[in-house]
């Protein structure tokens, strides 16, 4: 019995590694558009309590300075929230563009892992078909020695 060889098992390697490389840009991708969310959750926040202090002090009677000091440090976070807008945007894109090869690589793996295992299944049937005719030959040369007659404890 020989044993089974693929004769594209370098090949399937290779789309195994681009696999598992495309699987890790995937995820760096995904970190980094959960990074980007996140500043931007932050820049929120720092405009809500910035709106919040404004509020107050407007209320309160705030010199005016103040008041637009205040106005203008919300319009820039406004600027950065929507930088941040953008920044999301593209790491989502870049998500986005990473599935895709991830998907794409994985499915090429995929074929080729069914074609090695159909040629493994027929390999395994070629084996057997061979085993079998081992063993009919041997059959067949037992009993053409034996005459046809099996052999008593005597002989």
């Amino acid at each position: 019995m020989s044993a089974f060889r693929f004769s594209l098992e370098k090949v399937l390697e290779l789309r195994k590694r681009t696999e598992e490389e495309s699987a890790r840009h995937l995820a760096t991708a995904r970190r980094e558009a959960d990074e980007a969310r996140r500043a931007r959750q932050a820049l929120e926040e720092a405009r809500n309590a910035g709106f919040d202090k404004l509020t107050r002090a407007h209320g309160a009677g705030g010199a005016v300075g103040h008041l637009q000091n205040l106005m203008y440090v919300l319009a820039k976070v406004d600027e950065q929230i929507r930088e941040a807008d953008a920044a999301c945007r593209r790491a989502e894109e870049a998500v986005a563009e990473r599935m895709r090869c991830y998907h794409d690589a994985l499915r090429h793996r995929k074929m080729l892992d069914q074609l090695r295992e159909k040629h493994l299944e027929a390999w395994k049937s070629e084996e057997a078909r061979e085993e079998q005719k081992t063993m009919d030959e041997i059959a067949l040369a037992r009993h053409g020695r034996t005459g046809g007659v099996t052999p008593t404890e005597s002989e």
